[in-house]
């Protein structure tokens, strides 16, 4: 195994809940994805050769697992507790080769819901926002119309996103989900005025426009903005560029043009940015692939001016921390030239305000599931946060679509989708590098069946597993074995500190009085000092009202763990 620094800092991998005292393990890929997918599940089917039912899984939250399958942002790879090992599992892969081997008896068994009367929905927009709207719609039995001025679904996906990243085919598999659900689509024309649409019937109207807008660098000389230029250069057959490119942003858009350009037969390409790499928006991943391909990468420095085949920049230091905890640039006084006769500006795309103004909605107002200021009119994606990625779409619509049909979407997982906990265990300190998507289930810790990490951690055992009757496993703190050294905090999934936020055994009064964590000190015979919201001196012998759980909990250490608390 070769273990490299990273190009950037390392994600944060902790969720922001607390550690609850009992039944505290949890799968952080999914907390850390904004739709919550059920990563474990579908892993442990597809590792099982089950590639049907896991994409059936994957499509209770996700409608589009093509598209997610190739260039999610995958941030709950961030949070797969396979780091702390070598690597994360490859999840965005293994969804991929669930929608390539199930996708077939998807479609068959799909067709569309009976539909639910006075309500009718239009969709502005048809991006992968406005898609997973009309999905989660006419699944829900709401009759959907999606409108899209350009000739076909799919938004800055299919006419901006290079082919190299996305393909048409993967596109329209997405699309003919939907589809299937017997949603009708209106494409190659502006959609209706909001009023119009009101009149036509539809009760429900979502705006899911794009970001389409390129943020403008304000600097003179050949200066295009990166969305209509890389459209423009989707167009394209064959390579049609010449001199040097250089691309102005920091974001995952940036690091698609530069590599677009390479590609196009430009004589050097480079990234400009006026901060340092590990302050980069930009995934690591992209920033990886850019520079592999050949792509410059110009640190702290700022554009002032383009011509005569040049770019003039402003050398920057990094100062004070601003809101985004990014530390700031800072003018230097100094300046130099590189080679450039095209700026790209990847910098702060932005939503067509013009539109939202014309059907008299104010941009960046947030109600109840997005509702804008004008009544039964909700934005999402784009059209709300403002550049969004995809998954952050799917969530904004999967809220609109419970907001129009009135309840949550409900399912059922697979029995097969649990892998047994002994089975979990075994897993556990084996170090296995990914060979392919359709194995990484294999490498998956199943985090959703056991975590148990504070005890692999620790390491004067100060964390123990408890099993309780009905096979439960609970963690439980060993007051007088810990050192309070900090593995634990480090190594637990949550925003807690084990050592101090799980339920605590004390061996002596002294020891209790001395810390203030929840937890229970045995006082011979039935009497127990325990301390939850109230310290309280109980027997066990007689009626309580500790909660189930924890009584449970102490009875079984008191029953098969008392070697824990006595000399």
């Amino acid at each position: 195994f070769h273990h490299l620094k990273p190009i950037k800092p390392l994600p944060a991998r902790k969720s922001e809940d607390k550690v609850p005292l009992i039944d505290c393990f949890t799968a952080p890929c999914k907390g850390g994805c904004p739709i919550h997918q059920d990563i474990p599940e579908y892993m442990e089917l597809v590792r099982r050769g089950l590639y049907g039912p896991a994409l059936k899984l994957i499509t209770e939250k996700n409608p589009l697992p093509f598209l997610t399958g190739t260039i999610c942002a995958h941030r709950c790879q961030n949070k797969c507790s396979r780091n702390f090992y070598d690597e994360s599992v490859h999840i965005r892969d293994t969804k991929l080769v669930a929608a390539e081997h199930g996708y077939g008896a998807l479609m068959a068994s799909m067709k569309p819901t009976a539909k639910l009367p006075g309500k009718k929905a239009a969709i502005i927009g048809g991006g992968p926002t406005g898609i997973a709207a009309a999905y989660f719609l006419a699944r829900g039995g709401v009759e959907t119309t999606i409108f899209e001025r350009e000739a076909k679904l799919g938004g800055v996906p299919r006419y901006v996103i290079p082919a190299f990243r996305i393909s048409d085919e993967a596109l329209d598999k997405d699309v003919a989900l939907m589809e299937r659900l017997g949603v009708e689509v209106k494409c190659g024309a502006p959609a209706p005025s909001v009023e119009a649409l009101k009149k036509l019937g539809y009760t429900h109207i979502l705006m899911a426009t794009g970001a389409w807008q390129a943020g403008e660098l304000g600097i003179p000389g050949n200066v295009k903005g990166v969305i209509g230029w890389m459209k423009e250069m989707k167009q394209q057959v064959k390579p049609c560029l010449e001199g040097h490119v250089v691309v102005v942003g920091a974001g995952n858009t940036a690091m698609d043009a530069a590599r677009v350009a390479k590609r196009m037969g430009a004589a050097s390409s480079t990234i400009v940015y006026r901060r340092t790499k590990k302050e980069m928006p930009a995934d690591e991943h992209e920033l990886k692939l850019a520079i592999d391909e050949g792509v410059k990468l110009v640190e702290l420095a700022a554009p002032v001016e383009q011509k005569d085949g040049k770019l003039v920049c402003n050398q920057m230091k990094l100062g004070e921390p601003d809101a985004s905890g990014r530390r700031s640039p800072v003018a230097t006084g100094e300046t130099f030239e590189i080679p450039c006769d095209l700026v790209i500006s990847a910098i702060g795309e932005k939503v067509d305000a013009k539109l939202m103004a014309e059907n008299g909605i104010e941009m960046g107002r947030k109600g109840p599931a997005f509702q804008t200021n004008v009544e039964n009119v909700w934005s999402a994606g784009d059209a709300h946060r403002g550049p969004a990625t995809v998954v952050e779409g799917i969530a904004d619509a999967a809220a609109f679509a419970e907001a129009v049909i009135g309840k949550a979407h409900t399912y059922e997982i697979p029995e097969q989708a649990y892998p047994a906990k002994a089975d979990a265990i075994a897993k556990k300190g084996i170090l296995k590098m990914a060979s392919c998507a359709c194995c990484e289930g294999g490498r998956c810790l199943d985090c959703n069946t056991v975590c148990e990490n504070c005890v692999d951690s620790c390491p004067n055992r100060a964390n123990v597993v408890v099993k309780l009757a009905d096979g439960r496993h609970e963690i439980v703190h060993v007051d007088k074995m810990c050192n309070e050294c900090g593995n634990c905090t480090q190594f637990c999934p949550y925003a807690s500190e084990p050592c101090h936020d799980k339920f605590t055994l004390f061996q002596t009064e002294k020891d209790m009085n001395e810390s203030e964590n929840r937890g229970v000190l045995f006082l011979g015979g039935d009497k127990i000092r325990v301390r939850l919201e109230k310290d309280e001196v109980l027997d066990l012998s007689q009626p309580n009202e500790l909660p189930q759980d924890i009584e449970t909990l102490i009875l079984t250490l008191r029953g098969k763990y008392s070697y824990l608390y006595t000399e």
